[in-house]
């Protein structure tokens, strides 16, 4: 998708409602998932007079992929909002304490993981045993670590030790 069709998606779904906004251009940003846009009232775009801006509203993300538009609000940074949408796809998306082993590596080391799931999970030595031969019978397992907090750290060890695993998001069944 390119930047135009974003902003033409943006000004049907958005701005048609509201006549007295325009999209901020020299705002905009481009990433590889999708655009983000900002809009403001024209009044303020024209004048810079704060009696005229609006507030509350955010940055308003465009899918590449489909074109999918999500409208956010003052409540969290841009980075934020980005983050969670490069992440899971949406930029409402909250990290969960799931953890998805989806492969493994040659030479991957089941013992390491599995005393790291056990670790982190409070699961018994046998149920986190388990989980590392369902993916080492090139099947997929999930499993709550603990505390959210832990998860990324959980993640880069699993994958340290041969495993491909990566964090669910809110968004994120399985």
């Amino acid at each position: 998708m390119k930047l135009s069709e974003a902003r033409k998606i943006v000004e049907r779904e958005i701005l048609s409602s509201q006549p007295e906004c325009a999209i901020i251009e020299s705002a905009t940003l481009e990433y590889s998932s999708c655009f983000v846009f900002y809009y403001q009232s024209k009044k303020f775009i024209e004048t810079e007079n704060f009696d005229e801006m609006l507030v509350g509203q955010g940055p308003v993300f465009v899918s590449r992929d489909n074109g999918e538009v999500y409208e956010t609000g003052s409540a969290y940074s841009t980075e934020h909002y980005l983050k969670a949408f490069e992440l899971c796809g949406n930029p409402y998306g909250q990290p969960t304490n799931k953890v998805k082993i989806v492969g493994w590596n040659e030479g991957a080391n089941k013992v390491q993981a599995t005393k790291l799931i056990k670790a982190v999970s409070g699961l018994g030595l046998s149920h986190a045993k388990a989980i590392v031969d369902t993916v080492l019978s090139n099947k997929e397992s999930l499993f709550e670590v603990n505390t959210t907090e832990d998860v990324e750290s959980v993640v880069t060890k699993l994958n340290e030790y041969g495993f491909i695993s990566k964090q669910l998001w809110s968004n994120q069944s399985q």
